[in-house]
């Protein structure tokens, strides 16, 4: 037995001596340069298998990949390469920013060649790529990395395919999609700002769900879609114009989520989603950023909790679209209470292209249809932008928006209306700040041949009136103001609009101090205190000025001082506003009247009086409030007696015995010219008589003094009187030719 096992040893290592020596013969038999060839290529190969995979597992290869981190970065895990051109990595991070987007992606397995012979034309071309377990996707920044300008000389990417057979979760900003689903996609780009294209690329999903901020929107997905983009530069096609470049087709099928709601422990409303109740279903084309005909969408999505007034939810939300000629819009929201948003709507966009610039303006002119709804907004600051109000009109705060609109390529069509049930207002009319809260409506009507008007109409339940600054306290408050506006021209049109008229009216505002009314009155005549209440009925020009108008004043035991005497009793005031340049401050009140009842106050000589009244009424009337204020006019006066008039000289101590008795000689008709100009004030022309008597007087106050003639005709009796600084000297002789020998003081 050992021997046989000898002799088969024995023959065993003489049959490979001789195979070896045989290979040996061979190999010393072939060419030298043969020899030397197959050595270097043995030779290389196991340089490439060292070097290159030293270099895939040693900081040396992350270093060279990531020689600009902030535009991009890479890194790996374990990794081999077999032969040049053929790589194998686990763990793959990239990274990296174009201006405000940040990407990244990672893989858990990547297998990918390299094509060599493009290298000798600068061109980077990878045929293939395999990943397996694939998450990544897009965020915007705030930092915005600019591109350097295109220069030439760049190297250009081209990857044929990047196929990734497991692709788990994919985002955008705060949009997830999570599964398990497959992707091809295929590129070319030329560095340095030269072109790229997008190669036929594809996406597929069996079962995904869609998350938004946390919260689920969509389950069970099924999305089907292709896409590419042809070749071109930045700036041939820059931000969304990529789509005129775009072919693309989406197939989408999911259970949408329900909305939901709810009030947080602060007390504050929000709407989330929960899962389950809703369906998502979409087919739809696109070549050169244009929709193909036939393409449909249909999302619906059913309302739980509660409103924003705590009453419960209920019904669906849905929104639907086809593409035919045109893309139909419908879009339905369920009326309920508490809702911050009623909605039905059906819209026709013109033409089937996506919009590429200008955003939503550039999509409203192709609008036309019908718009009905009732939406909350946390402001609505911007409803007198949209509809040309003027600037001093402003709406402020929170509110409801009710609307029944008709488009017309984008513009409300007659008919269109919109209504805030309950807003701030905010008005400047002549300096005066109006502010409260109440109900505006807006309505579009033609007018024959003529231009479109946008009529406002404002409705106040409670408001308040303010000095110019609209600060401090009030003087005025109601509960019943209307406004009405009439804007020429079609909403939204800009600076473009036609005139703007508007009517303003009040009746009955309580005026809790009448002394507000003193910066239209003289230092000779001013009003101490009191109550009332206020009225008007005023027309507005564009800019808030008033054109012409009335204004009614009414005060209750007011105290006033006229001419250095104190008066107390009721008075009136009705000012007829005929033309009012707040830019020049002034203002016309021809026609204005003046009622005092129940006066009382105190004569020169120490005497009460009770009972005296007045009318007074303004044929003519000028208010200059430009510096130094002034009024000036002409006054009719019907009063119960000529005492007032004879007081201010006075009284009717120290003049003869018979002028006593004009106090009470019965009613007088008087008139006057009247101007006041900062303390002074001037009564000129005055002729006051009756079927008993007559006076005429001129008198200046000012600086506390007084100065004037009077004249007084009783039958065959007259006297004058001349008061200079308080002292008076009578003229009983030829009175008639003494006053008439003295100067006018208004010319």
């Amino acid at each position: 037995m050992e021997a046989r096992t000898r002799t088969f040893d024995s023959i065993s290592g003489g049959a490979i001596g001789r195979g070896w020596a045989g290979w040996l013969d061979f190999w010393r038999g072939r060419p030298r340069w043969l020899r030397r060839t197959l050595w270097s290529l043995l030779v290389a190969c196991g340089a490439y298998l060292l070097l290159g995979n030293l270099f895939l597992n040693t900081p040396l290869g992350p270093w060279t990949a990531n020689r600009q981190p902030e535009k991009f970065q890479a890194q790996w895990g374990r990794a081999f390469t077999l032969y040049p051109g053929h790589v194998v990595a686990r763990d793959v991070r990239l990274q990296g920013q174009v201006r405000q987007i940040y990407w990244d992606v990672q893989a858990q397995r990547v297998r990918g060649r390299l094509a060599l012979w493009p290298l000798l034309g600068k061109e980077i071309r990878v045929p293939e790529v395999v990943a397996s377990g694939v998450t990544g996707g897009a965020r915007h920044v705030e930092r915005n990395r600019e591109p350097p300008p295109p220069r030439p000389g760049g190297w250009t990417l081209l990857f044929d395919r990047i196929a990734a057979d497991h692709v788990l979760r994919g985002h955008f900003d705060e949009l997830v999609l999570e599964g398990d689903g497959q992707a091809v996609f295929g590129f070319s780009k030329q560095l340095r700002g030269g072109p790229m294209q997008i190669l036929p690329s594809s996406l597929h999903f069996d079962s995904a769900r869609l998350l938004a901020d946390g919260d689920p929107l969509l389950d069970r997905i099924r999305v089907d879609g292709s896409f590419a983009m042809k070749r071109h530069t930045r700036a041939e096609a820059p931000g969304m114009r990529k789509l005129l470049l775009t072919d693309g087709s989406v197939s989408i099928d999911g259970e949408g989520s329900s909305l939901r709601g709810y009030f947080d422990a602060q007390g504050r409303f929000h709407v989330t989603t929960t899962p389950g109740g809703g369906q998502l279903h979409a087919r739809l084309e696109m070549r050169d950023g244009v929709l193909q005909p036939g393409g449909t969408l249909s999302w619906t999505a059913p309302m739980r909790g509660v409103g924003i007034t705590g009453a419960p939810l209920g019904g669906q939300l849905k929104m639907q679209a086809s593409v035919d000629d045109d893309i139909a819009l419908r879009l339905q929201v369920p009326q309920r209470d508490g809702g911050v948003l009623d909605l039905d709507a059906e819209v026709r966009l013109q033409g089937r292209e996506l919009p590429t610039q200008g955003g939503l303006p550039a999509v409203l002119p192709r609008a036309s249809g019908h718009v009905v709804g009732h939406w909350r907004f946390p402001s609505l600051a911007w409803v007198t932008t949209m509809f040309n109000a003027p600037d001093w009109l402003q709406l402020d705060g929170s509110g409801d928006l009710v609307a029944d609109l008709r488009l017309d390529q984008g513009r409300p069509a007659p008919g269109s209306h919109v209504e805030l049930p309950q807003v701030a207002v905010t008005a400047v009319v002549m300096e005066n700040h109006i502010s409260g809260q109440g109900r505006v409506r807006a309505d579009l009507v033609a007018q024959g041949d003529g231009p479109l008007q946008t009529r406002l109409a404002v409705q106040l339940d409670g408001y308040s009136i303010a000095g110019a600054a609209g600060t401090g306290a009030p003087y005025a408050k109601g509960d019943d103001l209307q406004l009405d506006l009439t804007i020429e021209g079609r909403p939204m049109q800009g600076g473009a609009m036609g005139a703007t008229s508007a009517h303003l009216r009040f009746t009955d505002a309580q005026v809790p101090d009448l002394r507000v009314y003193n910066r239209f009155l003289s230092e000779q005549m001013r009003i101490d205190g009191g109550s009332g209440t206020a009225s008007a009925d005023l027309r507005l020009d564009g800019v808030g000025n008033i054109g012409h108008g009335t204004v009614g004043v009414e005060g209750h035991a007011a105290r006033m001082s006229m001419g250095g005497r104190q008066l107390k009793g009721d008075v009136a005031l009705d000012a007829q506003l005929r033309r009012a340049d707040l830019a020049q401050r002034e203002f016309v009140l021809d026609g204005s009247q003046v009622r005092l009842r129940n006066v009382s106050f105190r004569s020169a000589d120490g005497q009460a009086r009770q009972g005296w009244w007045a009318n007074v009424d303004l044929p003519s009337a000028r208010i200059d409030l430009a510096a130094p204020d002034s009024v000036a006019g002409k006054v009719k006066v019907q009063a119960r007696d000529v005492g007032f008039l004879l007081d201010l000289f006075g009284g009717a101590q120290g003049y003869p015995r018979w002028m006593d008795r004009l106090v009470d000689s019965g009613q007088v008709l008087a008139r006057a010219q009247v101007q006041w100009q900062g303390d002074t004030l001037v009564l000129d022309s005055v002729h006051a008589s009756n079927d008993r008597y007559e006076v005429q007087a001129r008198l200046r106050l000012a600086d506390g003094q007084r100065q004037g003639q009077l004249l007084a005709r009783m039958g065959l009796l007259s006297a004058g009187v001349d008061l200079r600084n308080g002292q008076r000297d009578m003229h009983l002789v030829r009175a008639q030719e003494w006053f008439n020998a003295q100067p006018a003081m208004l010319r």
